[in-house]
């Protein structure tokens, strides 16, 4: 759904961006740039999304899709971690270069 419908929808239900922000506690600008696929505002979209009786999805299908994290592989973990050991050598051979 774009932007003027959301906004049309949003007016036939009696309801406009200032008194959504109103209730939210957030300023019309946010409401509106969150109706514009600008930025994301949970909160804001699911509020708009209950009052047109909507999904998120449905209103923003590329933003509030759940999409699930990959896994870290086990190599790309072993690679990431630094052993204790292999810390305290290091610092040993920095300290004996040093003298």
């Amino acid at each position: 759904m774009d932007a003027l419908e959301i906004n049309y929808r949003l007016k036939r239900a009696g309801l406009s961006q200032t008194a959504i922000a109103r209730e939210l506690g957030v300023s019309q600008s946010v409401v509106g740039n969150v109706i514009h696929n600008r930025i994301t505002a949970f909160e804001v979209a699911s509020y708009i999304a209950r009052a047109l009786g909507e999904e998120l999805t449905a209103l923003w299908p590329d933003r509030y899709t759940f999409k699930p994290r990959g896994r870290r592989s086990a190599s790309r973990r072993a690679d990431a971690q630094v052993t204790p050991c292999a810390e305290g050598e290091a610092e040993q051979d920095r300290r004996e270069g040093a003298s």
